[in-house]
């Protein structure tokens, strides 16, 4: 139940916020929104408010924005004419705006969501960055039962601050310590108070390599939102060209058969939100904010029926300068979606098939 819940509040804040966008951007050329829907299907409640009907959906997996303009009026005899409202009155310039809004508000979204998980879990430092996180020290977190960490009084909460010289060792550290050294030197900083443990090595039960029967994480230097922020704005921009890579990839293996880990269904996705889930908040925060640089990135490839696939028509129908016929452009976008969405059912199948199979 948790992972169903965290799985519908991510998406559905993120498609949202991406129609949010489209919808404020669209008010601030004079293009009126005749609804905007939290949540998809049948409408549970609707409130008029400021020229726009809001709408509560009953499924809570995204949302939409109406907007006129956007499809061929239909004649009284029955045939289709061109739009004479909304966007289909705007140049160029507003049309694109109001388009790309989505994409800026899932990138944008997207950085403060990472900043935040940075700040809950600096070692995902290393991920903005690409740079080591300097280790001040290992943090013990489980001592097993029965093995030589127990026998040398160390606790959870401990943090080791020396092994045989090597100062704020960070995991790795340690346990090239453990498995080379001929004996060990903690040491261990546990509230206010600092120990020193010194012990031959290894000790009887270590086994072979030997073990110090600890889980310990990396202790590092604490990182505030506002620190982070700029980081991770750059990162958003910096991971186009690999997820545009990743997409293009994964979807040639969808369609040929190939395994790939490229891109990720609904069962994929909701995989990965039942593992973050189950190690606190900061994995679902993080994973939270990829989906959004991943909706921000998809959204804008030019794709029909796609935003990104909107603006190039957009833009071939300013260059061209006349219309596509009435229903033409709409034709081609619902083309697009399809595929997309034939895409994702292929994708859902091979992961279902990948379960089955253990």
């Amino acid at each position: 139940m948790l992972t169903a819940i965290t799985f519908a509040l991510i998406l559905t804040s993120a498609v949202v916020v991406h129609e949010l966008a489209h919808y404020l951007n669209a008010r601030s050329v004079g293009v009126p929104v005749r609804a905007f829907s939290v949540g998809i299907g049948p409408v549970l409640l609707r409130r008029r408010w400021r020229g726009t009907e809001w709408r509560l959906s009953l499924l809570p997996l995204g949302g939409y924005v109406d907007l006129p303009g956007m499809a061929p009026k239909v004649a009284e005899d029955g045939s289709l004419e061109h739009p004479d409202e909304g966007m289909a009155t705007k140049p160029l310039g507003a049309k694109l705006w109001v388009l790309v809004g989505g994409v800026i508000a899932n990138y944008l979204l997207g950085a403060v969501l990472l900043a935040w998980a940075v700040s809950l879990v600096p070692t995902y430092r290393e991920v903005v960055t690409g740079a080591p996180v300097p280790a001040q020290g290992s943090e013990v977190q489980v001592v097993t039962a029965g093995s030589p960490a127990e026998e040398l009084g160390l606790r959870p909460g401990d943090v080791i601050v020396a092994i045989n010289g090597v100062a704020l060792p960070g995991p790795d550290a340690v346990v090239e310590q453990v498995r080379s050294a001929p004996e060990l030197a903690l040491t261990v900083r546990r509230g206010a108070e600092t120990l020193e443990v010194r012990t031959p090595w290894p000790l009887p039960g270590a086994g072979d390599p030997p073990l110090l029967g600890v889980q310990i994480t990396a202790v590092v230097e604490p990182v505030g939102f506002l620190a982070a922020l700029p980081e991770t704005l750059g990162f958003g921009v910096r991971v186009i060209p690999r997820m545009v890579s990743g997409f293009v990839s994964g979807f040639a293996a969808a369609v040929t058969g190939r395994d790939t880990s490229e891109v990720a269904g609904p069962v994929g996705m909701v995989g990965l939100v039942d593992q973050a889930t189950r190690v606190g908040l900061g994995p679902v925060v993080l994973l939270a904010a990829v989906i959004n640089f991943s909706l921000a990135v998809f959204n804008l490839l030019p794709i029909p029926g796609l935003d990104g696939g909107r603006m190039l028509l957009a833009t071939v129908v300013a260059v061209r300068g006349r219309p596509f016929r009435p229903g033409q452009e709409e034709a081609i976008h619902f083309i697009g979606v399809m595929a997309v969405l034939a895409l994702i059912v292929l994708i859902t199948f091979r992961e279902i098939g990948a379960l089955l199979a253990g």
